[in-house]
């Protein structure tokens, strides 16, 4: 066994030095500890980094970057604008900044990005929602049926326009809204212009149940399949309830007991650790909904966590 130990050392220090010598990318110790499922490895590891070089821009970032996605989205935001002092890619700073802040709900910051959207209609939207802020009211909580969802597994809602009910994949891929340039949806909504074949714009008003939506991102085109982001109803500390199809969403955040399975935000995507050292899965993916399957869970961002 010793033996085998050795040589697998071996074969994998070879490896880093024969990448090294092509010029591919060698793996850092937080990629490598993030992909065993080893968080807090990772995040140690990128503190020491980040504490070696306190002036190092890609040591900063790459740490902001990692908290973010573990849902401290704050600090993250923080660490980035930091890195971006200390002389790194600011184009490249500003677009992570801007998916950090829409999770925030922070568009005045967005707005106020230099080299981020510098025109164009996710300026113009961001201006907007800077003094139309999105809003969560009605019901203090709302329970709702959903309906299977095989491409996703997070089910489907249906959302109401004025009157018109619309039914919604819940998608992890997706951030704001997605929709179709129907009549009812268009004429809910504010837009800023066009921008890879579909429509910048803010959906005005909507509800899901007894909760009631207002001024959310969103993405309009002739063809889109509707779909809702995790970010849309993060605000609200959904719980998936599959057995059950029911989703319960509530405006004000309780305390959620059970199991807590740590997540990283892809901007956009959802990544989680099915158990203790094991490698992150995606929502939608097969081992993500078996580790899901058959209990409620509760998508708590300000845990970074997964309850169930």
């Amino acid at each position: 066994m010793r033996i085998r130990l050795a040589v697998s050392a071996l074969l994998a220090v070879f490896a880093a030095a024969q990448a090294a010598a092509q010029g591919a990318p060698v793996a850092s110790a937080a990629d490598v500890a993030i992909s065993q499922g080893r968080l807090d490895d990772a995040e140690q590891a990128l503190f020491a980094a980040s504490s070696k070089a306190t002036h190092e821009p890609s040591a900063r970032g790459a740490l902001g970057m990692f908290l973010a996605s573990r849902g401290h989205l704050k600090i993250g935001a923080t660490l980035l604008e930091e890195a971006r002092q200390f002389g790194g890619d600011a184009q490249v700073i500003d677009a992570r900044l801007a998916k950090i802040y829409a999770w925030l709900g922070d568009w005045a910051a967005i707005a106020a990005l230099k080299h981020y959207a510098a025109s164009g209609p996710e300026e113009d939207r961001a201006k907007w929602l800077a003094t139309h802020a999105t809003s969560y009211s009605g019901a203090d909580s709302a329970v709702v049926q959903t309906e299977p969802n095989d491409a996703f597994g997070l089910g489907r809602v249906v959302i109401t326009f004025n009157t018109a009910p619309v039914q919604m994949d819940i998608d992890p891929g997706v951030e704001g809204l997605v929709l179709p340039s129907w009549p009812v949806v268009a004429g809910a909504s504010e837009q800023f212009g066009m921008r890879d074949s579909a429509t910048v714009a803010v959906v005005r008003d909507f509800t899901i149940g007894a909760i009631h939506l207002s001024n959310v991102r969103a993405r309009l085109s002739p063809s889109a399949r509707p779909a809702i982001g995790l970010d849309v109803l993060a605000a609200l500390e959904p719980t998936f309830d599959g057995v059950g199809h029911r989703l319960t969403l509530r405006r004000h955040n309780v305390a959620i007991a059970g199991e807590a399975l740590p997540i990283l935000l892809g901007f956009p995507g959802v990544r989680f650790l099915p158990r203790a050292g094991q490698p992150p899965v995606t929502l939608e993916s097969a081992a993500g909904r078996a580790a899901l399957r058959g209990t409620p869970w509760t998508f708590d961002l300000k845990r970074g966590a997964i309850m169930r």
